[in-house]
């Protein structure tokens, strides 16, 4: 069997002096240095890095093998702070368009895995891109929530009830890729996507709320959160508490990869109550998680409105 690696990138300042104790940190981690760049710009090296995905969860990518991952990122220290865009990047209206209501919900099995990838599509190949994949048909899904941000990357939550299921999804997911490879941009490692995945520990959905909103516009949140090693239980017992469910519309938290101390939250709102990583790492569960969590190692993977939701008409049918 062929290895599967995983992919991240840091970067370090053209002034940073002790770059041998970065390297040393980072191969402790099991990385290896593939190669390196540097980024004017920012004034900075761009180090690439490759290891060995783990456990069988990590082969529940159903998008594209070569996975990329950049690491951990600081957050924006204001709350609402927004990154600023190039004038050059066109801007796109969203659909808010469903399939099927979200309130159906309630009839569909608890997922077990999630699944998050980004994609960027090629200038000139958005809206070619956003009709392949949002026509696509996915099996073994339970739902995929769609959407992109101000950089016009696209970003998919695929919800699914098993990790077979989500191995299933590989092949096809692959073939799919082979087949709008000339609208994509790929990332460093040659990679289409920017993935990652894990069993979901706790899933609390609004069914209340799901219903009432059903036809407002709605906005999801995907942030990755480190927790603090001795207050891994405790967080725990906070974010996986069912009265204590942060989101409008539902909450989801998974484990990110294979790791004990880093979990995926994402959470579904109403476009106008959207929390975003700064407004959840300053206020969220009343405050409490900003003292069980390492910011500075944590980050947004993505926050913005919702663009289209598909469902699985299968189970409704049952």
């Amino acid at each position: 069997m062929s290895t599967i690696w995983d992919y991240a990138d840091t970067e370090l300042p053209f002034t940073e002096m002790d770059r041998s104790r970065h390297m040393k940190d980072m191969g402790k981690k099991g990385w290896e240095l593939v190669s390196v760049s540097s980024n004017p710009l920012s004034g900075s090296h761009i180090y690439f890095w490759k290891r060995p995905l783990g456990r069988e969860i990590s082969r529940a990518l159903p998008i594209d093998s070569p996975m990329t991952e950049k690491p951990f990122q600081k957050l924006p220290k204001t709350v609402g702070e927004k990154t600023r865009v190039s004038k050059l990047v066109k801007k796109y209206p969203h659909n808010f368009s469903q399939n099927v209501s979200a309130s159906t919900y309630m009839k569909f099995p608890e997922p077990q895995v999630v699944m998050v990838v980004k994609y960027r599509p090629k200038e000139g190949c958005f809206d070619e891109f956003r009709g392949e994949l949002y026509k696509r048909d996915y099996p073994n899904c339970i739902a995929r929530h769609m959407g992109f941000n101000e950089q016009n990357e696209f970003v998919c939550v695929s919800l699914m009830e098993s990790v077979d299921a989500a191995l299933d999804l590989e092949g096809v997911g692959t073939n799919w890729l082979d087949s709008v490879d000339r609208l994509l941009i790929k990332y460093p490692n040659g990679s289409r996507t920017e993935s990652f995945s894990g069993p979901i520990w706790g899933w609390f959905p609004n069914f209340e709320n799901l219903q009432k909103f059903d036809n407002e516009p709605t906005a999801f949140t995907v942030i990755i959160v480190k927790m603090k090693k001795p207050k891994v239980e405790e967080t725990k017992d906070l974010i996986l508490n069912p009265s204590k469910n942060l989101n409008k519309l539902f909450t989801c938290i998974a484990q990110y990869k294979d790791t004990e101390d880093t979990y995926i939250h994402i959470g579904l709102d109403t476009l106008e109550s959207r929390i975003d990583a700064n407004e959840y790492f300053q206020n969220g569960y009343n405050m409490l998680i900003k003292d069980l969590v390492v910011k500075e190692d944590s980050r947004e993977f993505f926050s913005g409105p919702e663009d289209f939701v598909w469902f699985n008409t299968k189970y409704l049918k049952k």
